[in-house]
């Protein structure tokens, strides 16, 4: 009888070890880009962003806007399905800030292109100029892409990873400075019909910024950003279907004006849920 308990135990033990062994299993996938020429892909952003602009102590100006973007983003060229030369074209409609009466338009359109090259993983490796804003903003971007855009682990992983991207650059009266994002594999899970890969991150970017208006005014600024996020990547695809993300900005710089120097800062938070709404091959 004490054998038969026994053995009965030591049964019950392995069933719930085997069951509990399989409830914890994970399986792994390898998230990467996949690219073919032609494809293109169509994002909806819903975008909301408050913010405040000083010039001394004094409020100068204040917004809260919330306005809908559509992003298009095609491959122009793929080498190897391992590297692609993107477009992305960024069309939105925001509230005219700048009215004045009503025979001004309510609405302006704004637009900007931009292409890179990026590989698999997602590292951008060279960004190519395509508006007439300058130099200025060709540097804001490269910076932004380095700091912002996750590249994706070169091994397969399974649900709990995690990983940090950091960026180390000198910056203007701060000397060398790093910035961190640590990225983390939540699950797997179904989304707007994909599996995907569901990946939360959060962390920090330094932008500088100086340009030189026709007048001869020199502006110079240092954006520094938290955010807050959530990626869903379809990984059988390789491409994201949707991001929410969240931007908390402290920005501080100096206007040079002949002789003059009008020191200014402004405090942003700003929102947005960016959507895969159409997608080619």
């Amino acid at each position: 009888m004490k054998y038969r308990q026994i053995v009965s135990i030591i049964g019950v033990g392995f069933l719930v070890f085997l069951i509990l062994g399989c409830a914890r299993e994970t399986r792994e996938v390898r998230l990467v880009y996949k690219f073919k020429p032609g494809q293109k892909k169509i994002y909806s952003n819903q975008i909301k962003s408050d913010s405040r602009i000083y010039e001394g102590k004094n409020l100068v100006s204040s917004s809260n806007l919330t306005y809908r973007s559509q992003l298009t983003e095609e491959v122009l060229s793929a080498t190897d399905s391992s590297t692609a030369r993107i477009r992305l074209i960024d069309v939105s409609r925001q509230p005219n800030l700048y009215k004045k009466d009503t025979a001004d338009a309510d609405t302006v359109t704004h637009k900007w292109t931009l292409e890179y090259l990026m590989d698999a993983n997602g590292k951008v490796l060279e960004i190519f100029p395509q508006n007439p804003h300058g130099n200025e903003w060709l540097e804001y971007y490269k910076n932004y892409y380095e700091q912002a855009l996750p590249v994706l682990p070169d091994i397969p992983v399974t649900a709990g990873y995690s990983w940090s991207q950091t960026v180390k650059l000198i910056v203007k009266d701060e000397g060398s400075t790093q910035v961190e994002t640590i990225y983390r594999l939540k699950a797997l899970a179904r989304e707007a019909g994909y599996d995907c890969a569901i990946i939360e991150y959060q962390g920090s970017l330094v932008l500088p910024y100086r340009k030189t208006t026709p007048n001869g005014t020199e502006i110079e600024r240092l954006d520094k950003a938290r955010t807050k996020g959530t990626i869903y990547f379809a990984y059988k695809e390789g491409a994201i279907v949707r991001q929410d993300e969240i931007y908390e900005v402290e920005s501080a710089g100096n206007k040079l004006t002949g002789e003059a120097t009008i020191p200014f800062r402004s405090l942003s938070k700003r929102s947005s849920s960016m959507i895969l709404t159409e997608r080619t091959d």
